[in-house]
């Protein structure tokens, strides 16, 4: 089951609000522009301290919640996130949590490695109007370019990886990744291959799609 969830409307493109088929949920501020958009969240997760005390009076008379305590161990997306795995979900998608603080982005990221996310083959997606990011796991993979994604990266997360790319422009034979290594930035899909194949051993893999604005 997939379900989006919406942190803000920063760095989020417009017809993403028009997706009504997919639950959503809303993470703080990102329950008032659902609302405001005519989307009804299945949940709404977070202290709400980035909405004014009248707008907050305004989500509460159109979905119950209960705001959780500002000073809390996780991140209100982390809430959300861990809500939707607890719901069944298992393909969440994440909206509106680039572009700010890059201490929120990497709290972000790091939810996307939980090691438990990933030994119950949650996938997390983060996303913005110019990216994608997502985590792949050992094994071979077929990549779907996202429409007008241009190039693709693949960053380390662990020491010693190896990876293989085939069918991109920039192919790669089997190749030992070190954590910090900028090898396979920027690589890109190559016309006339639909679904490039990259093979992950021994460890797991940061896949950024990107486009230039």
């Amino acid at each position: 089951m997939k379900v989006n969830l919406l942190c803000s409307l920063r760095n989020v493109d417009k017809d993403v609000l028009q997706e009504q088929q997919n639950d959503w949920i809303g993470v703080d501020r990102g329950t008032l522009e659902l609302l405001n958009h005519q989307i009804m969240p299945i949940a709404a997760v977070g202290d709400f301290d980035s909405v004014t005390n009248e707008e907050l009076h305004q989500i509460k008379k159109q979905i119950e919640i209960d705001p959780v305590k500002k000073e809390k161990d996780d991140t209100d997306l982390a809430l959300a996130v861990n809500l939707a795995v607890e719901l069944g979900y298992d393909e969440i998608r994440i909206y509106g949590a680039t572009g700010g603080r890059l201490d929120h982005f990497m709290g972000a990221v790091q939810i996307l490695t939980k090691p438990e996310f990933l030994a119950e083959d949650i996938k997390i997606s983060l996303i913005d109007s110019q990216n994608e990011i997502t985590v792949l796991k050992p094994g071979s993979h077929r990549i779907s370019q996202v429409e007008g994604m241009k190039y693709v990266s693949f960053i380390p997360l662990n020491t010693n990886i190896r990876i293989k790319l085939d069918e991109f422009k920039y192919e790669l034979p089997y190749t030992t990744l070190e954590q910090g290594s900028t090898l396979t930035i920027s690589n890109e899909f190559k016309e006339g291959y639909d679904q490039p194949l990259v093979t992950v051993e021994l460890g797991n893999i940061l896949m950024i799609q990107s486009k230039d604005k």
